[in-house]
Parts: C-alpha cells; sequence; structure tokens
C-alpha cells in the first residue's frame, strides 16, 4: 500500500485536488472550527464550575488547568504511532463522540448532585487526551487535503478559523454561563459542538488508509520520528528554538494576567480588551503569513516572527498604570499574536517540507509534544519561582528564553530558508 502525499490525493476522477478534496477540506476546516468553539466554551465553564458550584481553592483550579494540559506532555508521541494504525477520519468521528459523552457527564452528575472535584480532573484529563489525538490527526490531514502548492495557505485558513472560534467560544461561553442556568448547563453547548463536528468528519471523504502495511512496535515509531527530527539540518534547530519558546511562553504568559490585573490595574474590561486586539492580531498573522512567505522566504520570515514575539513580550514588564501604557497594551498584544500565529503557520509547513510523508505525523507530533509539552511545566515552574523571587522576575526570564530561542535560530541554516529551497523540498 502506498502513502498518499500531499499532491498525490487524486479525486474519483483521477486529478489531484479535484471537487471531492475541495469538499473534504471545507468540512475538516468547518467541523474544527465548531469543535473548537466549543472547546472555548468548555475551557471558561468549566473552572467556572468548579469555583462557583464547587467552591475550589486556588491551587484545585490549578491542578484542574494542568489535567486539562498535561496530556500534551503525555500523549502527543504515541498519537503520531497511532496515526499510522488507525484512519484519519475514523481518528476524528470517534474522538468526538467519545469527548461528548465524556462532557455531558458533568451537567449529568450536576443534575445528580455527585458533581465532586475528582470527577472533574477525571473528565478533564480524559477530554485534553482525546483533544491531543483529535488535533493531531487534524493537522495530519491538512498537507493530504491542500491543493498542490497551497500547503502553507491551507494551514493559514486552519490557523485563522480557529483563531474565530477561539475568541467566539470564549464570548459564548462566559455568556452561557451567566445565562444558561450555571456553568454545568453551559457545558451541554460543549458537548454538542463535539457531535456537529463529528458530523463534518463523517463528510471527509478525500483521506487515504494508513501507509503502514506493518506494524511495528510503537516505541520504535516514536524513536523513528525523534531521530528524523535530530538528524535533519531544518528540523533540528527549528524543534529546538520551538521547545525554548514553549518554555519562554510559558513562563511569561501564566503569570501575564495576574501581572496586569495587579501591577498595570488594567482592569477586567481592559484584560478584555487586550484579549480581543490579541485574537485580531493572531488572525491578521495567519492570513498574512503565506503572501510573506511567497515573497521573502520561510527562513527570513520565521527568524523575524520569532525575534518580534520575543521583543513584544517586554512593554508589560516595564509598564504602569494609565492610558498611554495601555495603548501601548493593546498595540503589543495585536503585534504579539500576529508575530505567533506568523511564525506558528510557517513552522508547521516547514516541517511537512522537510519530513518523508510516511514520518510526517510523527514529526508534527514530536513537534506539539516539544511546545505543548513544555508549556504546563513551565506554568509550574513559574508558579513556584514567583513565590521564591517575583511576578516580573519570572515574566523577565521568559523573555530572556525567548530572546534566546530567536539568537539560536538567526545562527542555524533554517534562517536562509528562501521560497525556492521549499519548492525542492515539497518535491522531494
Amino acid at each position: 500500500m502506498t502513502t498518499a502525499s500531499e499532491s498525490e490525493i487524486l479525486s474519483p476522477s483521477g486529478r489531484p485536488g479535484g471537487k471531492p478534496t475541495r469538499q473534504s477540506l471545507a468540512f475538516l476546516l468547518a467541523g474544527e472550527g465548531i469543535s473548537y468553539a466549543g472547546s472555548s466554551v468548555h475551557g471558561v465553564a468549566l473552572p467556572a464550575l468548579a469555583v462557583l458550584r464547587l467552591g475550589a481553592t486556588p491551587g484545585q483550579v490549578a491542578l484542574l488547568a494542568f489535567a486539562a494540559t498535561v496530556p500534551a506532555l503525555l500523549v502527543s508521541l504515541p498519537a503520531g504511532a497511532m496515526l499510522d494504525r488507525y484512519p484519519l477520519r475514523a481518528v476524528l468521528v470517534t474522538t468526538d463522540l467519545v469527548a461528548a459523552a465524556v462532557v455531558v457527564m458533568i451537567p449529568a452528575a450536576a443534575i445528580l448532585d455527585v458533581l465532586t472535584m475528582p470527577l472533574l480532573y477525571s473528565i478533564a484529563l480524559v477530554v485534553g487526551s482525546l483533544s491531543v489525538l483529535h488535533t493531531a490527526a487534524s493537522m495530519a490531514s491538512l498537507p493530504l487535503l491542500a491543493p498542490p502548492g497551497r500547503l502553507h495557505r491551507t494551514n493559514a485558513h486552519f490557523t485563522a478559523v480557529i483563531t474565530i472560534a477561539g475568541v467566539t467560544g470564549s464570548a459564548l461561553g462566559t455568556v452561557l454561563v451567566a445565562m444558561a442556568g450555571g456553568p454545568a448547563q453551559a457545558l451541554v453547548a460543549d458537548a454538542v459542538s463535539y457531535v456537529v463536528s463529528a458530523c463534518c468528519a463523517v463528510r471527509v471523504r478525500a483521506l487515504p488508509a494508513p501507509g503502514r502495511t506493518a506494524r511495528r512496535p510503537m516505541l520504535d515509531e516514536i524513536r523513528e520520528g525523534l531521530l528524523h527530527c535530530t538528524r535533519d539540518r531544518l528540523l533540528r534547530p527549528l524543534l529546538l528554538v520551538l521547545t525554548a519558546t514553549g518554555i519562554g511562553s510559558g513562563l511569561t504568559a501564566t503569570l501575564l494576567s495576574y501581572h496586569l490585573l495587579t501591577t498595570v490595574r488594567v482592569g477586567t474590561s481592559g484584560l478584555g480588551l487586550i484579549m480581543a486586539a490579541s485574537s485580531l492580531g493572531g488572525l491578521t498573522g495567519a492570513l498574512t503569513a503565506p503572501r510573506l512567505v511567497r515573497r521573502y522566504g520561510s527562513g527570513p520570515v520565521l527568524a523575524v516572527g520569532f525575534t518580534m514575539y520575543a521583543l513584544i513580550q517586554i512593554p508589560p514588564l516595564v509598564a504602569a498604570p494609565g492610558p498611554a501604557w495601555f495603548g501601548v497594551l493593546l498595540v503589543g498584544g495585536y503585534g504579539q499574536f500576529a508575530a505567533g500565529t506568523c511564525v506558528g503557520t510557517t513552522q508547521r509547513s516547514v516541517q511537512v517540507w522537510s519530513s518523508p510523508p510516511e514520518l510526517r505525523a510523527h514529526v508534527q507530533q514530536t513537534a506539539l509534544w516539544l511546545i505543548n509539552g513544555s508549556q504546563p511545566l513551565a506554568a509550574l515552574a513559574a508558579g513556584a519561582l514567583a513565590t521564591l523571587t517575583s511576578v516580573r522576575a519570572v515574566m523577565l526570564t521568559g523573555v530572556l528564553v525567548l530572546l534566546l530561542s530567536a539568537g539560536t535560530l538567526w545562527r542555524s541554516p533554517l534562517r536562509r530558508l528562501a521560497a525556492k529551497d521549499e519548492e525542492a523540498l515539497s518535491c522531494h
């Protein structure tokens, strides 16, 4: 059985990128947007439920967040091997339906008056694990559904969709928590979103079956992906920078809201406006990234993008209360997320171009494991360091880590990756 690459997906008529493939891509993007909006509702409602219904302490809320994010560290690498064993569409549909069934247990437990914090921890852990598997399958599907020569544009559209969905879902979650009789009932919307996403995934027709006929031990497959990442001249520095970025971002982002509310005193409305500006910046970065890469190449875009992302973290450290600084923070939030999503879509495309088709899922999951897996650990470290030093000291440490990672990329071969080199890689 052969493995289909980006340019080898054929429509029933035998032409690459035919109508069925375009329709499948549209259903995939629609399903992911709806699912991500539901997950954003979940992100608002679950901690609210823990605090308002169960009287959770700050430590319990932190543990709940850790349970939801630690699957990125534990499940990401095995997820790459699982995608070799099961059809991508089956993974998409199954994870959605199981997640819907698990999430519905929360309002059911609330109605039966058996809701407890251990139950919320367990559900957060299970849903987080399913989310890692689902995201792995959706991202592995993108190169297979992208029209020839439009991989980066497809990645950008995916990022734009989930950015819009995240903003919409967070706003919807806030409204539902306030109006739907409580956070438990609001989580019904999350369960419904998973069901709708599963219906969309069923309509994704143009995905090939697993490319490997013989199954090997999962550890061997994980090792193969790791070895490819460490030996490839482009992936090695890229993943090193992504790991450092995950750590630096974890140190800065964990305490950012606390710092803005307590030291800069932007207020809850001001914090909401900064988050809205950040989301708009994320959408802008995703949509402009393909044009920047076509003009300058992925290497320069990544180098400049990582550097901007690091530098824009500095203003919050020195900001003081007042409208002038608030305006700086609005612009900074916009620019930070514009740079972040521009880098994100670009580096995902480089991963695909630099990997043989049979290793793409493993490389993708290795990158996600390094980035997302390091963030919960960095968040725990940020909390511990803040008690020993100060919030500003922890955030400054994060900025220095980000600057060092950007400097590493400027000195690597990746910085010189131009558009013509990408064409050669994608053809290969």
